[in-house]
């Protein structure tokens, strides 16, 4: 009777194991599971709570290899300037050409600098070696990849995709496809562990943030002067070589004075619906356009890729926000007052406790849970790091009701099925693909069809493209409510089509930035032994959790026949088993 308790308290901590990685990670890999067995579930918990005490020089090695990622905010933001004006330059010539007026100037361009489809593979790499603002989207979503599969703080890598989705900002809007590596070098990942009031503060004073939501834009209206005026047209005239499109004095006439800014509500709106109150939370219209005023002059310096506060396009009359007072003359500090007053709030306490439960408990978690959370919250101030570890020793985290009850992402899924797999992610393609291959995707991303087109028809696509064609374009959800954090969203028959497809592309060796090798789960299990290689893969792949139903159809379907050889096809059967229902599931 002692032997069986305990190979039921084995099996027991075995489950909970599994549990955590799949929470914590973005999926075990082989020999994880006894790893943490052996130091044991809470001290693992610990050590990834604590990320600075984790060696991960080798995956920062191959992310420093992605030259773009390591450049300044200015050399970002001169990337995205020199873009665009090759851009206008192509559209002015071909406008000239087109009205068969050579050397004629184009009255109306746009700033989306994209690379131009077409072109053999020569022309491509041309074109990749300068649209590098765009190449940074690509070379961005790689690096995430490269994180998510290879980092040993796995934790830390889950709550930069926890908080960047909180903070969304799509690189599919102008100048954002630089600033996003800002946003996520600079603003998300130094934040994920301090204080939550640095973090929302680092954010609304984010580039990628203040363009993304507008308020980059979002001033007093007042009338320009003289000198402003002409600072304005010389921008236009000299910088990107084109008229300014909103000057309307003919030529000889004096320069007409003109009204310059307005009041923008979307961060307002969003700041709080999204990133702190919720949409419950109390607020109304009329705190909607006080937070507006308050956070006007926040705005960017094109130039330096920074934040900057402009006083003289500020509001500085008297505001109340949420029933808060703020004084007439305090300039930048009336934003700083709405951060304060944001974060104090109970409601914001208990918004994000209710997110980040979701994130890591249920969909559903217990109201009890998250007020216990919410006020742990409260209680440090919103330090982030307390709050993550509240949610991960409570006994909710941790209960069986909740093992396998969310549904894995298109980021978790095909990142789990390359680490179950224990496959290889090749960080980096050579020259001359490691140019091409993320200005093209970058391209792809931003919703170039002829781009996306020929990306799709090659023979093999990267982890990255697949995740996309998966439906969860990296950095690129497009509503600033971020992909949703209730997993049931990914739940549909097509998609589990697609996420079947993704894993034969993955076992047949289709995926051209991934090394498959079977061997590395068979470990020297015959393939002539049908039963040894399923158990081995069941053990590897579904840590043993697969029901009778889907045995049985997998014994059916990729195990040989009575009667004929009895030699496994182990890619078949492994990418069958990726595509199970228990595999969706984490």
């Amino acid at each position: 009777m002692a032997g069986l308790i305990q190979a039921q308290d084995a099996t027991s901590d075995r489950a909970e194991i599994v549990h955590v990685l799949n929470r914590i990670t973005f999926g075990p890999r082989p020999g994880d599971v006894e790893k943490v067995e052996q130091m044991g579930l809470r001290n693992y918990i610990e050590q990834q709570l604590h990320p600075e005490s984790i060696d991960d020089s080798a995956v920062e090695k191959d992310v420093a290899r992605f030259e773009l990622l390591q450049m300044s905010p200015q050399q970002l933001s001169q990337l995205f300037l020199e873009d665009t004006k090759r851009f206008i330059k192509k559209q002015k010539e071909k406008q000239a050409a087109d009205a068969g007026q050579t050397g004629q100037g184009a009255q109306a361009v746009t700033s989306e600098a994209t690379p131009p489809a077409g072109g053999g593979t020569m022309n491509l790499i041309n074109q990749a070696s300068q649209w590098r603002s765009v190449a940074a989207i690509g070379q961005l979503e790689q690096a995430k990849l490269v994180r998510a599969v290879d980092s040993q703080r796995q934790l830390q890598e889950v709550l930069v995709d926890f908080w960047g989705n909180h903070f969304n900002v799509d690189v599919k809007k102008g100048p954002d496809r630089v600033y996003k590596i800002i946003d996520d070098r600079d603003v998300i990942r130094p934040h994920i562990w301090g204080s939550f009031r640095d973090l929302l503060e680092a954010s609304a004073k984010s580039p990628a943030m203040l363009f993304y939501l507008d308020n980059a834009s979002n001033t007093v209206q007042r009338d320009m002067t003289p000198l402003e005026q002409e600072m304005r047209e010389m921008y236009f005239q000299k910088t990107l070589g084109i008229a300014d499109p909103e000057n309307t004095t003919q030529p000889g006439e004096p320069m007409k004075t003109k009204k310059q800014g307005g009041i923008n509500e979307n961060y307002a709106r969003e700041i709080m619906e999204l990133h702190t109150l919720g949409v419950d939370g109390g607020y109304t219209q009329q705190d909607v356009q006080e937070v507006a005023r308050c956070f006007t002059g926040w705005t960017i310096n094109r130039m330096a890729g920074e934040f900057i506060f402009r006083p003289r396009l500020h509001d500085n009359g008297a505001k109340v926000v949420l029933g808060h007072e703020i004084p007439a003359g305090g300039g930048i500090q009336d934003g700083e007052t709405v951060l304060d007053i944001l974060c104090a709030s109970p409601a914001t306490a208990h918004h994000i406790a209710l997110e980040m439960c979701q994130r890591f408990v249920s969909d559903n978690p217990p109201p009890s849970l998250v007020e216990r959370i919410a006020g742990v919250f409260q209680a440090t101030n919103g330090n982030l790091s307390q709050v993550t570890e509240a949610i991960l020793t409570s006994p909710e985290f941790l209960s069986p009701s909740d093992y396998g009850n969310k549904i894995k992402s298109p980021l978790e899924f095909a990142v789990s099925a390359v680490r179950a797999s224990d496959s290889t992610l090749i960080a980096q393609q050579p020259p001359p693909f490691d140019k091409l291959v993320p200005a093209m995707e970058g391209g792809g991303v931003m919703g170039r069809g002829q781009v996306a087109d020929r990306i799709s028809h090659r023979p093999r696509q990267s982890l990255n493209w697949h995740i996309l064609e998966l439906g969860e374009p990296l950095f690129a959800c497009t509503p600033p409510t971020g992909y949703k954090e209730v997993s049931s969203t990914w739940v549909s028959p097509g998609a589990l089509i697609e996420r079947l497809n993704f894993a034969m592309a993955l076992t047949g060796q289709e995926l051209s930035d991934v090394v498959f090798d079977p061997q590395r789960i068979l470990d020297g299990i015959d393939v002539d032994h049908p039963e040894d290689v399923l158990n081995r893969c069941v053990t590897t792949l579904l840590q043993n959790n697969i029901t009778d139903a889907t045995r049985k159809v997998l014994e059916k379907t990729a195990l040989p026949a009575p009667g004929e050889s009895q030699t496994v096809n182990p890619s078949k059967l492994i990418a069958l088993m990726i595509g199970s229902p228990e595999f969706q599931r984490k």
